[in-house]
């Protein structure tokens, strides 16, 4: 992990997912905002069970009104990602105005990739037992 500026031809990161970030989340709140339909979820209507992402709207919903432990109940991780992506808009734009140097991980071992990807999957199956738990 290092701190760095931008190397010649080297992709904006913090631009690009900065931008993309806040028109979905303007998208996801208009579209909560002017109750349109929310799509059904075919794997509930399959098996009947919880798929992984079930309760992320109606935790933005609570979580664009301030309601954050009935957010947190309806899909925990969906509200931690929305507040790591709230966090990394902030450093995003902090970056972009002050022409700060880049966190970027240009040096990380095998064995901390694998541990990374072995921690966001047990993270997403956690979850998911949790709204099976739940009933959410």
């Amino acid at each position: 992990m290092t701190w760095r500026r931008l190397r010649p031809g080297e992709l904006n990161h913090e631009a690009i997912w900065l931008v993309v970030s806040v028109a979905t989340l303007f998208g996801v709140w208009l579209w909560l905002h002017l109750a349109y339909p929310v799509p059904q979820c075919m794997f509930h209507r399959v098996t009947g069970l919880a798929c992984p992402t079930c309760g992320v709207t109606r935790c933005l919903r609570h979580a664009f009104h301030g309601e954050w432990k009935v957010a947190a109940a309806f899909n925990p991780l969906a509200l931690i990602g929305l507040a790591f992506g709230a966090g990394y808009n902030l450093y995003a734009a902090a970056v972009l105005v002050f022409r700060m140097p880049r966190l970027r991980f240009d040096r990380l071992s095998p064995l901390t990739r694998a541990g990374i990807r072995f921690a966001a999957i047990a993270t997403i199956l956690a979850n998911w037992a949790w709204l099976l738990w739940m009933r959410v």
